[in-house]
């Protein structure tokens, strides 16, 4: 699995900064469920130390989310990403 230059510190950072609010949840699994109220986008991710850079996918995903919700579309999302680090 290919790891991003991310961690998932950053990527919370920045979810948070985009007005996501964020809880663990055990669903069938433990995991990070973040959740924008305005918009009703829900990411789910699963809770990987901090400092753990991304997996890919995950970033593809996020990325994804923010778009097709119009909360940040990649150019931004990238932007702020790069200010986190």
């Amino acid at each position: 699995m290919k790891r991003t230059n991310v961690t998932y510190g950053q990527l919370d950072k920045v979810l948070r900064s985009l007005g996501f609010s964020c809880r663990l949840a055990n669903l069938t699994v433990p995991a990070y469920v973040y959740e924008d109220q305005e918009s009703g986008a829900r990411i789910i991710l699963p809770p990987f130390p901090e400092n753990d850079r991304v997996l890919e996918y995950h970033l593809i995903m996020v990325r994804t989310m923010l778009d097709s919700f119009g909360i940040a579309d990649p150019t931004v999302f990238a932007a702020k990403l790069k200010k986190a680090s």
